[in-house]
């Protein structure tokens, strides 16, 4: 049970954070602000394990581990989920990136993991609620103006362009989803080859973001410098920006990245994965509450399936005790 609250919160946290990131990607460039979210998270869990007297791990196997884990996650799937969400919309980014379980049943599978009809089952029925909470926005108007362009002599190049960004954009949302499942198959390999004190759910989120934090770094380095660094700093002082980039730091991912990775290590990758369908449910409750954003029948019914969709999951033998 422990488990499925830590990937509970850690998905309900996410799934709030869109009214954040509303506010600071409007006066943020994107990888700026992962950066700066890497950055403040980075020194709160460097300052936890000071206080718990917690070393950093030396070993190298133990880092490359870690190199494993914050590469494929997060840099490579929070980067193109970014990318793929800035060229198609963002209803169809949470429908994509929500697909995470399937990728991770199938790697699953791929290793000899046994993964049964009851997950697969939980899995359609909460995708498909997924589908009717994200509502019929899915694919932006731009793209369906320009759907024809593949079959009509008469389309511009700017059309043909904006349908081309728009699949990119998919592939990018896809490769999100892959690697954030790799990513979690990758927590439980590491949980059950290191030794307890180098995977324990701090020490490793903490090692995982250093490297995603280099490997972000360059991305947003040319990005700050393309809006300029006195401009970029006069937005960084002000209250909002400040308050956004603190909350997405601390809660949005020092303390929801070591959530889900201590979630992951009571769970199977396809089950954990799955609780990724709580979030756009999350996001629109609070923005119905905070934004008065209208909530549709559509996306009743639809948190109500990804709801029986997790229970059909919480049903089957977990692959650790869950007490």
């Amino acid at each position: 049970m422990r488990g499925y609250v830590y990937l509970s919160a850690a998905a309900a946290i996410w799934g709030g954070m869109y009214v954040i990131s509303k506010v600071a990607l409007d006066v943020i460039p994107a990888f700026v602000l992962l950066w700066l979210r890497y950055t403040v998270a980075l020194v709160v869990l460097a300052l936890v394990l000071k206080v718990r007297h917690q070393p950093w791990p030396r070993d190298r196997r133990t880092w490359l581990w870690y190199a494993a884990v914050g590469g494929v996650g997060y840099a490579v799937s929070i980067g193109a989920q970014f990318l793929g969400t800035a060229w198609t919309s963002a209803h169809l980014g949470a429908l994509v990136t929500t697909s995470s379980p399937v990728f991770a049943a199938l790697m699953a599978r791929w290793s000899g993991e046994q993964v049964g009809g009851r997950v697969w089952t939980a899995v359609i029925i909460a995708l498909a609620g997924v589908g009717l909470v994200v509502g019929g926005d899915v694919i932006p108007g731009s793209a369906v103006a320009t759907a024809g362009a593949l079959v009509n002599p008469g389309t511009t190049a700017s059309s043909l362009g904006s349908l081309l960004l728009f699949w990119a954009g998919v592939g990018c949302l896809v490769v999100a989803a892959a690697t954030w499942a790799g990513m979690s198959v990758l927590v439980q390999r590491a949980e059950s080859r290191l030794p307890a004190s180098e995977s324990d759910p701090l020490v490793l989120t903490a090692g995982a973001l250093v490297t995603g934090w280099v490997m972000v770094t360059p991305i947003a380095f040319m990005q700050g410098m393309a809006v300029g660094w006195p401009a970029l700093w006069r937005i960084l002082t002000t209250p909002e920006a400040l308050g956004s980039v603190l909350y997405l730091g601390l809660i949005s991912t020092a303390l929801a990245f070591f959530l889900w990775n201590a979630g992951v290590q009571y769970a199977s990758a396809a089950r954990a994965n799955l609780f990724l369908a709580l979030q756009p449910v999350v996001g629109g409750l609070l923005g119905h509450w905070t934004l008065a954003e209208p909530l549709r029948l559509t996306f009743c019914v639809g948190g109500a399936a990804v709801l029986v969709g997790l229970w059909i999951a919480a049903g089957t033998q977990p692959g650790r005790s869950e007490s």
